[in-house]
């Protein structure tokens, strides 16, 4: 049995302890409040940002039209001033001198499938190949006044859209042309690419259709009918099941490439579509809307980015200025835009978190038990653009003291590099994490961090506190 002396010993030892705790229990929430640990960082679902903007180039021009290589690793653009390549992990850029003689009126590339190779129609004269390698080029030669060229799925060849009528089909290699399609004059042809297979040849055809033409034979296997006014642009999926055409109607068609059905009429839209772009996994459809012409000094340019959900048939507008060309990178998590307002020539956006709020909405035929089951298991990486100012630096605190969404948040981060920070362009600092279920209404944000694109510089964040709504 326990003797008196050891029972006094403990409760003495008791009584210690719960003082102890007394005194540290309100420091000890304290420290859960200032470190992040008593309560999660909370995102409103409505309030998810899921297109953002990352990066942009300087600069001054048209862009008519713009794209990635096949590794994504560099974004080709094309205007009135001919081509221009851009790195924009490294902000290189590297301009495509243009041949002397060649007379630019507008400049349309397509990428090599090995991303090697950039071929370039100049000004409808020269159709110039750059070796991005080794910095090299070779023209074309003999090759007709064109619109447009693309090369085939296993890169050996080169069909051109003449600007005099049809088709020509080149060998790469040996610099030669090895076929002529659709040879009459008022065969005109303007946009061309090759289908995923390699089987046939899309080409935009008299204006205001598409045919599809044999690439073996040259026979015109099926035709796409249905725009009112000039196909402006069309792009077939990675997968070769659907075509997208958008035009001065003011209409965007999707298409069944294998029978030529019309899947769904997108009218009446704001404007002409510029550009059209489909993601790859072929859910997304991107375009560029707006005038031909807009002036830089316009205090309204109507010009935007419209994005198409094909499986939800939700459609969302962004007001983007002076945007004429869109682009989707090959993975899929990123969008290029042309724009045009003289300080910009083109920008990218993080596309990855794209209709996020969807993941997390029950199906009605879900039970709460299945539904729970399956958000618990869903984890997205998530970015989001913020600036930082000097009246947010709390030098006792050692951070910044900012409020994202709902949350009141501690970036720490030492003094000298804090004044580095507020001088950082817009678009260069994210708040990045990763965004799990907590409720029917809300995300949490785990793992928040400050990113620094500019040094690749991480700085931790912690929920310091809430914003609550005033009471009425």
């Amino acid at each position: 049995m326990m003797k008196q002396a050891d029972q006094g010993k403990i409760v003495r030892l008791a009584l210690a302890l719960t003082f102890f705790l007394s005194l540290a229990w309100p420091m000890a929430l304290d420290g859960q409040e200032n470190q992040g640990e008593a309560s999660p960082i909370l995102i409103p679902i409505k309030g998810v940002i899921d297109i953002n903007r990352t990066i942009s180039l300087q600069g001054q021009g048209r862009v008519e039209m713009i794209g990635f290589s096949p590794d994504g690793r560099y974004v080709a653009m094309a205007g009135g001033n001919g081509a221009l390549l851009w790195d924009p992990g490294s902000g290189t850029t590297r301009v495509l001198t243009v041949p002397k003689e060649a007379a630019i009126l507008f400049c349309t590339f397509d990428f090599s499938p090995d991303g090697q190779t950039l071929a370039t129609v100049m000004g409808r004269e020269k159709i110039v190949l750059w070796d991005l390698k080794n910095d090299g080029n070779r023209v074309l030669n003999g090759a007709r006044s064109a619109f447009n060229a693309a090369y085939s799925p296993d890169g050996k060849y080169l069909v051109i859209a003449a600007s005099g009528g049809g088709l020509e089909v080149w060998d790469v290699l040996t610099g030669k042309k090895i076929n002529t399609f659709l040879k009459k004059k008022d065969d005109t042809c303007g946009r061309v690419v090759f289908t995923p297979d390699g089987k046939y040849i899309a080409a935009s055809y008299k204006g205001e259709r598409i045919v599809l033409v044999d690439a073996s034979s040259g026979t015109i296997s099926r035709a796409f009918a249905g725009h009112q006014g000039i196909i402006n642009d069309f792009a077939i999926s990675r997968d070769g099941k659907i075509l997208v055409s958008g035009g001065s109607d003011k209409r965007i068609i999707v298409w069944d490439l294998q029978n030529g059905e019309k899947l769904k009429d997108i009218n009446p839209l704001p404007d002409r579509v510029n550009e059209v772009d489909i993601s790859p996994d072929g859910r997304l459809v991107a375009a560029a809307i707006g005038p031909m012409m807009v002036p830089w000094e316009t205090v309204k340019p109507e010009t935007a980015l419209m994005i198409i959900d094909l499986k939800t048939n939700e459609a969302r507008v962004l007001r983007i200025p002076f945007c004429y060309s869109v682009a989707f990178s090959p993975d899929g998590k990123f969008l290029a835009t042309g724009i045009s307002s003289g300080e910009e020539v083109a920008a990218i956006w993080d596309i990855s978190s794209y209709g996020i709020a969807e993941k997390f909405k029950k199906d009605p035929f879900e039970t709460t038990a299945e539904y729970e089951a399956r958000v618990g298991q869903i984890e997205i990486p998530y970015s989001e653009m913020i600036a930082l100012s000097a009246a947010q630096y709390n030098a006792d605190r050692g951070g910044f003291e900012i409020q994202f969404k709902n949350n009141k948040l501690l970036i720490q981060v030492e003094r000298e590099v804090a004044k580095e920070l507020i001088e950082r362009k817009t678009g260069t600092l994210r708040m990045s994490g990763r965004l799990k279920y907590h409720d029917p209404e809300n995300l949490k944000l785990d793992g928040a961090v400050l990113e620094d694109t500019v040094t690749g510089k991480k700085f931790t964040a912690v929920k310091i506190g809430e914003i609550r709504p005033e009471a009425k």
